[in-house]
C-alpha cells in the first residue's frame, strides 16, 4: 500500500484458492477487498483476483486480476512487473483516476528500500 495509507488487516491464505483479503486505509477511509489467488509460482508469478472470494463464490461487482511477476534481470537484480486486468474500460478508468501507476509505482519502490534494508 502506497504511504501514507496502509493496510490495516490482511488474511492470507497462499495457496490457489485461497483468500487473499485486505482491509486498506485510504485517508481514514477503509475498503475492505475479499479476493483469492488463482496461480502461484514461487519466486516468479502470483496471480489474485477479486472476482471470486473464498470457496470460489463470485463477487457481485468484480473490479480487477492482479499478475505479479519477478524475473532475473540478468545483472544480479530482479525485474518487478505488475500487471491488471479490468473487467471493462470503465473499471480500468476508474482505477487509473484513483491513482493506480502512481500508487502502484510508490509501492514498487518501497519494495525496492524493503529489499535493500534485508542486505
Amino acid at each position: 500500500m502506497p504511504h501514507p495509507h496502509s493496510i490495516d488487516a490482511c488474511e492470507i491464505d497462499l495457496r490457489v484458492g485461497g483468500r487473499f483479503n485486505t482491509t486498506m486505509n485510504v485517508d481514514g477511509t477503509l475498503i475492505r477487498n475479499e479476493g483469492v489467488f488463482l496461480e502461484i509460482v514461487t519466486g516468479e508469478r502470483l496471480v489474485f483476483t477479486d472476482s471470486y472470494s473464498e470457496g470460489w463464490k463470485p463477487a457481485a461487482d468484480p473490479f480487477m486480476t492482479a499478475i505479479i511477476e519477478f524475473t532475473d534481470d540478468g545483472r544480479g537484480g530482479t525485474t518487478y512487473t505488475a500487471t491488471a486486468r479490468h473487467r471493462s474500460s470503465e473499471a480500468r478508468q476508474s482505477h487509473e483516476d484513483m491513482g493506480f501507476h502512481d500508487g502502484w509505482g510508490t509501492v514498487a519502490t518501497q519494495l525496492e528500500a524493503y529489499a535493500q534494508s534485508l542486505r
